[in-house]
Parts: C-alpha cells; sequence; structure tokens
C-alpha cells in the first residue's frame, strides 16, 4: 500500500494575527492530506458518511464533526467517503499555539489544558 503525499499547508495566518476564521459552503472536499504548524478548530456540517483522516485513523462522520488539532505534524483532512449531500458547510479557525499556551498554567484552565494535550496526540 502506497503512503500518499503530506501537502505542507502554508496558513494565511501571520505573527500579528490572533487568528484566521474560514467560513466555507461547499459541495465535495477537496484540499489534501495535510500538516501545519498552527493549531486549528475544523468544524463541519452536512456531510454525514464523509470520512475524516486524523493521524492514522480514519472514521466516518456523521452530520456534525468538531475536530481540535493542536500538533504541528498531525496529518489530517476530510474526504468525501459515503457523503453525497452536495451542500457541506464548514468553519476552520486556525490560531497560533501561543494565544493559548499562556493560560494553560491557570486553575480555569485545566478542563482546556487536557483538551489540548488529548488533541496533540498522533
Amino acid at each position: 500500500m502506497t503512503t500518499p503525499e503530506i501537502y505542507r499547508e502554508k496558513s494565511p495566518l501571520s505573527e500579528k494575527d490572533c487568528f484566521v476564521v474560514f467560513d466555507r459552503r461547499k459541495s465535495s472536499f477537496t484540499f489534501p492530506v495535510h500538516v501545519h504548524p498552527e493549531f486549528e478548530l475544523n468544524f463541519v456540517e452536512g456531510a454525514p458518511g464523509a470520512e475524516r483522516i486524523i493521524g492514522d485513523s480514519t472514521e466516518t462522520i456523521g452530520d456534525r464533526d468538531l475536530v481540535l488539532i493542536a500538533n504541528p505534524e498531525l496529518k489530517h483532512a476530510w474526504k468525501d467517503g459515503a457523503c453525497k449531500t452536495g451542500n457541506i458547510h464548514e468553519i476552520t479557525v486556525q490560531f497560533h499555539s501561543s494565544l493559548v499556551e499562556q493560560y494553560l498554567d491557570k486553575n480555569q484552565f485545566r478542563s482546556v489544558r487536557q483538551l489540548f494535550s488529548r488533541a496533540s496526540r498522533e
């Protein structure tokens, strides 16, 4: 079995930005399996049957999917799979790790710290 090439995404997020938001409506998933240094929160709606690829895991998603990517080398992508809707809504928020790292040692961020720890695993 051949391993597909992994694309290195270049985000428009600059050092002067806190985050960047992409709000897309589309009929299919076309972005390749990729990695990037930015953390990323992805919400997908209206794509039941699509496949979510995170690291070595591929899973079929339901009507809604929410994923946090907190590892710069964690490959990820969404593929059409069995999705037939043609009306997919995807919201992606990319942000620098430094945006949250400054707060992770605070008591109120304990659960967020655990979330980021889990999201960084391959």
